[in-house]
């Protein structure tokens, strides 16, 4: 069976013209899995599938360019015609519920349940980062991550043996190398463009090279460079990430899909 796995959103931080912040769609014949869920991706995931029958959303970690169209998808799913429609389980990280609970109480008080807010559409619940997860034919497994807050990398597998690796965001590929080794393809940030004087146990986001080195260290098969800022010239990030890694190098675009 084929990986699919297609762009709704790219960005760093916030939406970029055109293009929202971090969110993915990987797919097989048989299920279809949300990875993330920023600002501005709900526009983009509704050219590709309904976001009724999406079996599972994955979230690495709950900052807001993360997370936020959670919020436009909860309403869709409850108001949107011939709702509301049966929760979507929602995975979070470990602590990721109280995050959650503490934005539906914030918008739930104009008028709604605040205390049910996410309920009616999301079946809450929190992954263990130590255990592998299976979602219909698809298997996840997680690793930590180096960032500002806890935050997952997730390897996502296929019953035939292909599997990607979406990198979240991290300041740090050393846990990381051996856990993207041979994948189809390795979804790596490349945020930040220089570390200045940050010492890097400080750091939350990598440089092209050090995704390009990523790629190289594990033997993945082509490499897609994510969560840019606009300011960024796509170009020069790709010749900087091919320093390290001499496989194929994309960088995200807006409804692109790759096949693994």
């Amino acid at each position: 069976m084929t990986l699919r796995f297609t762009v709704l959103g790219g960005s760093a931080a916030v939406p970029n013209p055109g293009q929202g912040c971090s969110a993915y769609l990987v797919r097989d014949d048989t299920t279809t899995v949300l990875l993330d869920c920023g600002p501005d991706t709900l526009l983009e995931l509704r050219k590709h599938v309904d976001f009724r029958g999406i079996d599972a959303i994955l979230i690495s970690h709950c900052h807001a360019d993360h997370i936020l169209d959670l919020v436009t998808l909860r309403y869709g799913l409850v108001y949107g015609p011939g709702g509301p429609y049966p929760p979507i389980p929602l995975w979070l990280p470990p602590g990721g519920i109280a995050i959650i609970d503490a934005l539906g109480q914030a918008l739930g008080s104009q008028g709604e349940d605040s205390a049910d807010f996410w309920r009616e559409s999301f079946e809450l619940v929190e992954y263990d980062p130590s255990a592998s997860l299976d979602i219909g034919s698809l298997t996840v497994r997680f690793a930590a991550t180096q960032h500002f807050t806890e935050c997952y990398a997730m390897r996502v597998s296929a019953p035939g043996g292909q599997s990607l690796v979406y990198g979240a965001d991290t300041g740090n590929i050393e846990p990381l190398v051996g856990f993207a080794e041979g994948a189809g393809l390795l979804v790596a940030e490349a945020t930040a463009d220089d570390y200045g004087e940050l010492m890097p146990e400080k750091r939350g986001h990598i440089t092209p090279e050090d995704a390009g080195a990523w790629a190289s260290r594990a033997r993945v098969e082509r490499l897609l460079i994510t969560h840019l800022w606009h300011e960024r010239d796509p170009a020069s990030v790709v010749r900087r990430a091919a320093t390290r890694f001499d496989g194929p190098i994309d960088i995200a675009s807006v409804g692109q899909t790759l096949y693994v």
